[in-house]
């Protein structure tokens, strides 16, 4: 519950007034719910979102719903409330079943209650049980709409039903809400009771209407809801009564002293225990109930519009209307030029037009900090506010960011300066896009680059390729001496005593910087096309890199503009403005993974569910499908995996189904593990299996085979040989011998009048010299009359030989390496002759 508070106190630090907006993301039919009326919202511990609706029970993991009907084996498809109790059961009541069920934290399937029958006469045709309540005896204390009294049923089937004098014909009988201190449970009871030290006794309330409810504040304050009234009780017996606009449908506490509330088509809100409303959801929509997810989200449950979830309740919506470009002046006062040219000052909780415009060009606004004058660029002319006779005519692409110190306005090609107190200018080629001082020059931004203008000297910088690219804005933080260019094509770069730029590969949504904002001296603010980045500098010149999206509630990726004033963040984009607190950082990235499960595995693509499989060598494709759950960032989520025994390394993907196509026989680990924003989760799933290898690889076949051919040889010898054929043994081991000593093959040749034997495995190749031919040996070369045509046939080992050149026979297993027309033998490379090609396919490694 500290994480609620926390949210609370964040929630509540701004809070305008008007009315306020967010940035909800929609669930209905088309998204997968099985309905669009929902009553009821519950977080497994898992992080799964249950939903009670009038089609079934559905839960939602962050990418798709998975839904139950009495298909599935519910015992009801009308489902009101969600009782989740302490032991981690969440108990639920059929509305037309008149049946209490109940499932468990992991969902292994829905249970019915032992005793429904027992139940049964307790229960009329209109009751809806709005309290349970299991108490450490495993008592269930039942209570709510048309159930008299508080009806007890023990573990072993007893039923009790106490405090009420229910008679059938008494109709007009006068009841009460009691809420009972010892067992957290309430129920209506006949007023003939007397409140006793457990039992609180209500009588304010009407307990007539179906849509009465009942929850717990603190130990001294409770509230509840009727018809058309709200009830804030307190232990003293003080009841606080307070009339709403329209019928109450859905009541919830948030903390100690805040609680939600859902109207019939007239949203929800967020009161504190005075009943002062704080926050506004949803308007015109019926809400039936609320709940604050495990990472900070609101989730809104409606009657006719399904369910609306918001990712950040801090990124407030301002307006939806197209702002162009924010400024700020001394006093934290904040300036918005709209694109249909109003200028919006906003200050101490209040929003006022300054400036309504009589066309729709858009506006760009600029304070001069130093005169504290606002001027703006509207109606297509350049205003200053603070003294209104003070006009130019004419267009006005930017106005800088030291406006009037001395730097004025931006032309098309122009830059009108202020010099004492006089108004001069120059021109340069190219279209300007933005100009600032920066140290003792101008830096003039271009659509085709950088210039730098020093006294009357005007050159482009081209020392990187980043400073010849189209330049959108440029901002200086004098202290540091550096200059932040918001470029089209290489990000932020920095310009300063180190030039370089920081873009997509170093961690910025977009290499297309559209304005770059300087916080203070360590924090740069660039707004991209693909959303908001906070550049935050070391001392050492390293940065880190923080991005805001559409995924974390802004309304728009496409920034126009950015302003910073005390702790809040002040966004313009195309599609309105919004605002949000610094914290907003900070939980973004403090989410973590609330779950990773294997949700399937499947072998040869079909399912199985057996852990420590063992499987054939011919079921070796195997896949596993994933589900980690972060609602908050569903889409940032990587999965780790690796099969331990072969991959000593992780691989990251964000594919949810793994695939192994192909294994070889052995035993197998996958481990798994999910990563969000980065964040690797410490969590590791594993998956145990084994694939056999094929039984003619087996040990026992190969002893079988062994034993088999054994048996062949013996009966062989014993009977075709040893019995009738001496000399056939003779014969076999004359060629086993001659077999092992098949290397020992001599070539006899005569040369330079002397005879010569030579093992022909000691032979590299021979070259032809005419009628000569010279053998290579490994030792000596040697020289013999012969033609190279006929030195084959004279080898005893003609297999061994191969021609590849006219010049050139080599032997075939003294080939070292080949290549598309050589081969090399002993560190000699041997040409192939073109008509020989083909004979290199012969040569095998």
């Amino acid at each position: 519950m500290k994480h609620y508070q926390l949210f609370i106190f964040l929630f509540f630090g701004l809070n305008f007034c008007h009315a306020q907006q967010y940035t909800y993301k929609q669930f209905g039919l088309d998204d997968g719910l099985p309905s669009s009326q929902v009553y009821d919202i519950y977080q497994s511990k898992q992080g799964y979102v249950w939903f009670t609706t009038d089609k079934g029970l559905s839960r939602y993991n962050g990418y798709e719903f998975e839904n139950f009907t009495t298909k599935d084996g519910l015992p009801d498809n009308v489902t009101l409330d969600f009782f989740p109790q302490k032991n981690g059961e969440i108990w639920c009541y059929g509305y037309e079943t008149k049946k209490i069920f109940y499932f468990n934290e992991n969902f292994d399937g829905f249970k019915e209650f032992q005793y429904n029958d027992k139940l049964k006469p307790f229960f009329g045709s209109e009751s809806i049980v709005k309290s349970l309540v299991i108490d450490k005896n495993k008592t269930i204390h039942l209570g709510g709409y048309r159930l008299h009294g508080s009806i007890e049923i023990t573990k072993n089937g007893q039923v009790t039903n106490s405090f009420d004098k229910y008679d059938k014909d008494d109709i007009g009988v006068q009841r009460s809400i009691s809420f009972n201190l010892k067992k957290k449970n309430f129920f209506i009871r006949h007023n003939s009771y007397a409140a006793t030290e457990n039992i609180l006794n209500f009588v304010e309330i009407d307990t007539s209407s179906s849509r009465i409810k009942f929850d717990i504040l603190n130990d001294k304050q409770s509230i509840a809801i009727n018809d058309n009234d709200l009830y804030i009780f307190s232990t003293d017996n003080a009841t606080k009564v307070l009339k709403v606009k329209r019928a109450p449908i859905g009541i919830k506490r948030i903390d100690d002293a805040h609680f939600f509330i859902g109207y019939y088509n007239n949203g929800a809100e967020v009161k504190n225990v005075s009943g002062e409303v704080l926050k506004t959801f949803l308007p015109k929509k019926s809400v039936t109930n609320f709940f604050i997810d495990a990472e900070g989200g609101y989730w809104f449950s409606t009657l006719h519009h399904g369910v609306f979830y918001l990712k950040n309740p801090d990124m407030n919506v301002l307006s939806k209307e197209h702002f162009y470009s924010l400024t700020r002046d001394t006093e934290r006062v904040l300036y918005a030029g709209s694109n249909n040219g109003n200028i919006i000052k906003i200050h101490q909780n209040k929003i006022d037009t300054i400036y309504k415009a009589l066309n729709t060009h858009k506006t760009i606004v600029a304070y001069d900090t130093i005169n504290n004058h606002l001027y703006s660029y509207s109606d297509r002319g350049f205003k200053n506010h603070m003294a209104l006779d003070l006009k130019f005519e004419g267009f006005v692409r930017k106005i800088p960011e030291n406006v009037a110190n001395p730097l004025l306005k931006l032309h098309s090609n122009r830059v009108v300066i202020v010099e004492n107190d006089s108004l001069k200018d120059f021109f340069i080629e190219g279209k300007l896009r933005d100009v600032c001082m920066y140290k003792n020059t101008t830096l003039i931004g271009t659509s085709n680059g950088l210039l730098i203008k020093k006294d009357s000297l005007l050159q482009k910088d081209s020392s990187f390729n980043f400073l010849k690219l189209r330049i959108n804005d440029i901002d200086t933080n004098r202290k540091r001496n550096t200059a932040y260019i918001a470029t089209h094509g290489a990000g932020v770069v920095v310009y300063g005593n180190q030039k370089y730029a920081i873009d997509e590969d170093k961690g910025l949504t977009s290499n297309i910087v559209n304005e770059v904002c300087v916080e203070n001296d360590s924090i740069v603010w660039a707004c991209t096309n693909i959303g908001l980045n906070r550049i935050s500098f070391q001392s050492d010149e390293t940065y880190t890199i923080t991005t805001i999206t559409k995924d974390d509630g802004l309304l728009s990726n496409d920034i126009n503009d950015v302003e910073i004033i005390n702790d809040t963040i002040w966004v313009a984009t195309k599609n309105g403005l919004c605002y949000f607190k610094k914290d907003i950082i900070v939980e973004k990235y403090s989410s973590k993974i609330l779950s990773l499960v294997i949700n399937e595995v499947k072998v040869n693509s079909k399912i199985i569910d057996t852990q420590n499989i063992k499987l054939p060598y011919d079921q070796n494709d195997i896949s596993f499908s994933l589900q980690a759950i972060s609602q908050k960032n569903a889409s940032k989520i990587s999965y780790v995996y690796r099969l331990k025994e072969v991959d000593a390394n992780w691989t990251y993907t964000k594919n949810r189904n793994i695939r192994f196509p192909s294994l070889s026989p052995g035993n197998y680990t996958f481990q798994v593990k999910a990563s969000v924003l980065n964040n690797v989760d410490d969590t590791i799933v594993t998956y145990k299996f084994k694939i056999g290898f094929p039984f003619w690889k087996t040990w026992w076949f190969y002893g079988i085979c062994m034993v088999f051919i054994g048996g062949i040889v013996y009966l062989f010898f014993k009977i075709r040989v040893l019995s009738y054929n001496k000399d056939i043994i003779r014969e076999l081991i004359r060629l086993a011998i001659k077999r092992l000593k098949r290397k020992e093959k001599f070539l006899h040749f005569r040369s330079n009048g002397e005879d010569f034997k030579i093992p022909t495995y000691e032979i590299l190749f021979i070259k032809s010299q005419g009628n000569y031919l010279d053998i290579i040996t490994e030792k000596k070369n040697y020289t013999i009359r012969c033609k190279i045509g006929d030195f084959i046939a004279t080898t005893p080992d003609v297999l061994e030989y191969l021609r590849i050149h006219r010049s050139y026979i080599i032997r075939i297993d003294q080939v070292s390496s080949k290549g598309k027309n050589w081969v090399v033998i002993k560190e000699q490379k041997i040409p192939v002759g073109e008509t020989y090609l083909n004979q290199l396919e012969k040569i095998q490694f």
